[in-house]
């Protein structure tokens, strides 16, 4: 059984989809389009509503902006617009991290929530990044195989243990397997592959806006792009920053990845705070009470002696799930499943603790259950349905994307070399390290696909200056993009400000903050910003708030869609 690896970084995946009609009906019902198959693309924006509230269009964009000799690429937009009909009404870009998390998604699935985040006075548009969901060029490495697909992604990911060298082994042998398979499945002198990285995708952006300026009889030299991006997309936005400085109009990037240690191929600078972050379940368990915390216990380090009880246990014996209402078929929950779950519970404190708290409740009593349910074991998917807004593969794009930006400046080619780097991430993590060290670097050793020389990105995205200032958030603690790392942006910005917010979690959207969003709208309406050392406090504390707890099924649901970082 699979049990998705963490990847870095994709921000907003605990944003409840509300959207009901799946991606995958290829239609037109009348002059409304609920699929974007069923759109031509064009070189000009020409929007045909969509999927009831938006609109939508599929850009084609040259693969090559240096080269536009090799062809063109369709990129779907999708835009959500403000009742102004005023022609000076800005578009924001969405970004919400991965690499591989669909803008699309975003916008379609979470409008609440951008609205309150960036208000309802500006268009916002989601868009799928190059080899990312509805946007091509197409990445798969089973294409038109979908059931192929699906039994390797079965059998893909095992969690490896630091302290088995068998486990580590085989995470080592399947990575490797991964890029010798793609690698020739995309050797084709038309391979369009490598045309899928962020600094093609940041030109892309600017070239949204180029379109957009023409469209409003405008300068389009003189186009600037308005963007918000979490995780991944402060990678994506420090990068069109860096390329285009004097084509900022407001930048906002949302719990920051160190850039430096992305472009290196590292991965190696997200996780110093991962471990800090998870224990404040123990201490917010306590404070909530027994009432709200299932879990609870006489103390914190009673309640952290629990947990260490639990999952010792069950690594000597894993436990068998057969109750017919949580699994489709009898399974054995184990350490290893314990661990996917494990590594994800910090991203979203005020969704995720009340869960796992009741899943460590009956983990304790031998029941597996609620654990098997979480991660998504024991349960099939109906291939005849087709694939869902929320079940649109992600694993070959996100790789594809990491490591042709990477660009081989970190291989783990030799076994040893992969070893070291396990040690090097469980000594910045117990908690996560070792899915952290399994689900990045590794999967880029033998995936041989090398961007045109117009798209590899060398040093570290920087300016001196940049038209307009950019705005960085983060959180005190964050498991994945920790606060140094925006520490350190905002030194590579001239005129960059940094707003933190006292929090747990991955990016400003993991607990709620009328402060935080006042200061974005404030930035957004005239480019003020905070003053320096400014900290918002957040009005969710987990297990305390009242619209924090949700179901289980909601909080299951919501789990299993995190399969970026």
């Amino acid at each position: 059984m699979r049990y998705p690896t963490i990847v870095a970084v994709s921000a907003l995946a605990s944003i409840p989809s509300t959207f009901a009609t799946p991606l995958h009906k290829r239609q037109i019902n009348g002059t409304m389009a609920y699929d974007f198959d069923s759109l031509t693309p064009s070189p000009d924006i020409q929007w045909t509503p969509c999927f009831d509230q938006f609109t939508c269009t599929v850009l084609d964009v040259p693969l090559d902006y240096e080269d536009e000799s090799v062809g063109t690429v369709g990129i779907a937009f999708v835009r959500w617009s403000t009742n102004s009909t005023s022609n000076s009404t800005q578009d924001i870009l969405v970004n919400p991290g991965g690499p591989g998390a669909s803008g699309v998604q975003l916008l379609i699935g979470g409008l609440s929530t951008l609205h309150q985040i960036v208000g309802t006075d500006y268009n916002i548009v989601g868009f799928d990044p190059r080899g990312v969901n509805n946007s091509g060029p197409d990445l798969s490495c089973f294409s038109g195989q979908e059931g192929t697909f699906r039994l390797y992604d079965e059998d893909f990911g095992y969690p490896t243990d630091v302290n088995d060298t068998k486990a580590l082994m085989r995470t080592w042998k399947e990575a490797g397997a991964f890029g010798d398979w793609c690698s020739q499945v995309h050797s084709g002198e038309n391979s369009t592959a490598k045309y899928a990285n962020t600094v093609a995708t940041a030109t892309d952006m600017l070239h949204y806006t180029e379109l957009l300026a023409k469209s409003k009889g405008e300068n389009p030299e003189e186009s600037q792009l308005w963007y918000y991006g979490a995780s991944y997309g402060t990678v994506l936005g420090s990068t069109f920053a860096a390329l285009f400085p004097n084509r900022v109009g407001r930048l906002i990037l949302d719990g920051v990845v160190d850039v430096e240690d992305y472009y290196q191929g590292k991965w190696q600078a997200n996780i110093p705070d991962a471990d800090e972050a998870f224990a404040t379940f123990f201490t917010y368990c306590f404070e909530a009470g027994n009432e709200a915390c299932v879990f609870w216990d006489s103390s914190v380090e009673a309640i952290e002696a629990r947990f260490h009880s639990v999952r010792d246990k069950l690594a000597e014996e894993p436990i068998m799930v057969t109750n017919p209402s949580a699994v489709q078929y009898p399974v054995i929950v184990t350490i290893e499943t314990f661990k996917y779950v494990l590594t994800q519970v910090p991203y979203f404190p005020n969704t995720y603790y009340p869960l796992f708290g009741r899943i460590l409740a009956e983990l304790e009593q031998g029941n597996g259950s609620l654990l098997a349910q979480t991660a998504g074991v024991g349960l099939h998917i109906d291939e005849c349905s087709g694939p869902n807004i929320d079940d649109i593969p992600d694993l070959e794009p996100r790789h594809f994307i990491a490591c042709t930006d990477g660009n081989g400046r970190f291989n783990l080619s030799t076994f040893d070399s992969f070893r070291e780097h396990v040690e090097l991430m469980v000594d910045e993590s117990e908690y996560l390290g070792e899915s952290w060290a399994a689900g990045t670097s590794v999967n880029c050793r033998n995936l041989n696909i090398k961007a045109p020389e117009s798209q590899v990105f060398t040093g570290t995205p920087s300016a001196n200056t940049t038209s307009n200032p950019i705005l960085l958030l983060s959180t005190k603690l964050d498991p994945v993009t920790p606060l140094r790392a925006a520490e350190k942006m905002v030194k590579q910005f001239g005129g960059s400000r940094l707003l933190v917010q006292d929090s747990v979690g991955h990016t400003t959207t993991s607990a709620a903050s009328t402060c935080t969003w006042d200061y974005i709208r404030k930035y957004l309406k005239d480019g003020s910003l905070p003053e320096k050392g400014t900290v918002c406090e957040a009005e969710e504390i987990p297990f305390q708030t009242s619209n924090s707890v949700t179901t289980t099924s909601e909080s299951v649901k919501i789990l299993r869609k995190r399969h970026h970082v």
